[in-house]
């Protein structure tokens, strides 16, 4: 096939839906089955992916165009020139008016869901344009059956067209280094734990918070690190909840970390924290298992659907019941033990050769329908 991206998550800084695009191009690439349009806002980025033979990079414009523009207005003009059998759009929306079957993956419906998370402008913006996104596509991907259903729920319409397309682990990342090491390097000198992912209100940071409050008190060595840029709405004010805690020495707030970085903490992590009320699949969850720490995870979907079985599961807004999993984690070898090998068991069943082979498949089925 002859394949059309939209690869603009990868210009930039790479967050996991870039991570997410850049794993499927590897494996497809290394497959050598068919020939990839990669088009980009601009120049394209230095990237050892993009030079694989296979792909061809298209810089549409000179770079800085307004979003909405480039995607409904310049990808489609340019597209229409490369011949493609079928368009892919890794991030939620596609181009309306390209006449080649589009194949969309919606991550989740969190703006539909939590409207109340989102600008009114923005969250308006968005749900419009998903919304004529999952109309205008032959078919739709989701990484979870809790995100297949709610796509049939908002548009009944479109489930027949939806597709479950889990994620792959962390076989892109770079191996950290040994775990002394590590802990040397973050100057860790008691337990450590980690949290990784954009700042969202519903991710629930202030009760893990309020948790590493409660443990330190007995544990006066604990650190957390928090990995991810602060993008909540309406904002929140991190630093000042550290400092109203107390919790300067034991808490930092690392914002937007290199892959190398990321290794770093997981390498000296003693227990992995994910805390929210929402989320459509949960990458790093999935990471961290596949690094051999046991993890906290929400009970709400789609996280607990996924992970329930590997992870010690609780409300995310209880921060009594998440310090109390994380010093059970901590006293309890044997406990420690049996998660760290119920999780990489878990990791184990997910690829990014089967997540690419399976979207592969899907956008044969669109370019044939």
């Amino acid at each position: 096939m002859r394949i059309g991206v939209d690869a603009r998550e990868l210009q930039g800084r790479t967050t996991g839906t870039g991570r997410y695009l850049r794993n499927l191009l590897r494996e497809w690439l290394a497959a050598g089955d068919d020939a990839i349009v990669a088009y980009f806002n601009g120049p394209p980025p230095s990237d050892p992916v993009l030079n694989s033979l296979g792909l061809s990079p298209r810089a549409v414009g000179a770079g800085g165009q307004r979003g909405l523009f480039w995607e409904q207005r310049a990808l489609p003009a340019a597209a229409r020139a490369d011949a493609l059998d079928v368009f892919f759009s890794p991030a939620y929306t596609c181009p309306l008016r390209l006449p080649v079957p589009r194949v969309t993956m919606v991550h989740d419906l969190s703006f539909f869901a939590l409207p109340h998370e989102f600008g009114l402008v923005d969250g308006l913006r968005r749900r419009t344009l998903v919304k004529a996104s999952v109309r205008a596509s032959a078919r739709v991907l989701a990484q979870s059956d809790f995100t297949r259903r709610e796509l049939g729920a908002w548009f009944p319409d479109a489930a027949a067209r939806v597709r479950t397309v889990p994620l792959g682990p962390d076989d892109d990342l770079p191996k950290g280094p040994p775990r002394a090491e590590a802990r040397a390097g973050l100057g860790a000198g008691g337990p450590v734990l980690l949290t990784v992912g954009s700042i969202f209100n519903r991710r629930r940071l202030p009760e893990l918070l309020q948790a590493v409050a409660a443990l330190r008190r007995t544990r006066p060595g604990l650190r957390l690190e928090v990995v991810g840029e602060n993008r909540s709405h309406p904002f929140l004010d991190v630093d000042a909840l550290v400092d109203r805690l107390g919790l300067r020495p034991h808490v930092r707030l690392s914002g937007f970390l290199s892959d190398a970085e990321l290794a770093l903490r997981y390498a000296a992590a003693d227990v992995a924290v994910f805390l929210s009320d929402y989320e459509g699949f949960g990458l790093g969850v999935l990471e961290a298992m596949a690094r051999g720490l046991p993890t906290v995870v929400s009970r709400a979907p789609a996280m607990g659907e996924i992970y329930g079985e590997a992870a010690l599961l609780v409300d995310p807004r209880d921060p009594f019941a998440v310090a109390g999993a994380v010093g059970r984690i901590l006293d309890d070898t044997a406990l420690r033990g049996a998660l760290v090998a119920r999780g990489r068991a878990l990791a184990g069943r997910y690829s990014w050769a089967a997540t690419a082979a399976a979207t592969r498949a899907v956008l044969a089925e669109a370019a044939g329908a």
